[in-house]
């Protein structure tokens, strides 16, 4: 009886050591930081992305700035921009939130993020009589 106890005992104390050491490695391993400026092309639109704060924190929506600029550099200003957001490492499912125009080919969102860690940024770009496309940016929120 006093044996199986002591059992007992060790397994739950290797199991608490176990995710004590575990979250100690996950807090201390380094993430890849967000670009301050990405670039990327979809289809025949050059997108610059650009976030604030960088890195995203998990206590405010982050502001997501792109450029439109089209094969000939000349700004995109009458596009329907949203952006899809999704977490890499986890199923949260996917956010969408739309761009909206400030002119100039310039697009701004307002994107929350639930958890730290890296989470994909589906731009997708819709012009009236032409075909949707759409590009994929990371970003580690923290």
């Amino acid at each position: 009886m006093k044996r199986k106890f002591l059992v007992l005992a060790a397994g739950i104390i290797f199991l608490v050591a176990i995710s004590w050491i575990g979250g100690i490695l996950s807090n201390a391993a380094p993430r890849t930081p967000t670009a301050h400026v990405q670039t990327s092309q979809a289809g025949p639109y050059h997108i610059t992305l650009q976030i604030d704060p960088n890195p995203p924190q998990l206590t405010q929506p982050a502001t997501v700035s792109l450029q439109l600029a089209n094969s000939s550099q000349q700004a995109v200003t009458d596009a329907q921009v949203f952006i899809d957001s999704s977490m890499m490492t986890m199923d949260m499912g996917t956010a969408r939130d739309e761009a909206r125009s400030q002119g100039n080919g310039v697009y701004r969102a307002q994107v929350q993020f639930a958890m730290s860690g890296p989470w994909a940024l589906r731009v997708v770009i819709n012009r009236t009589g032409q075909k949707a496309v759409s590009t994929t940016f990371q970003v580690t929120a923290q």
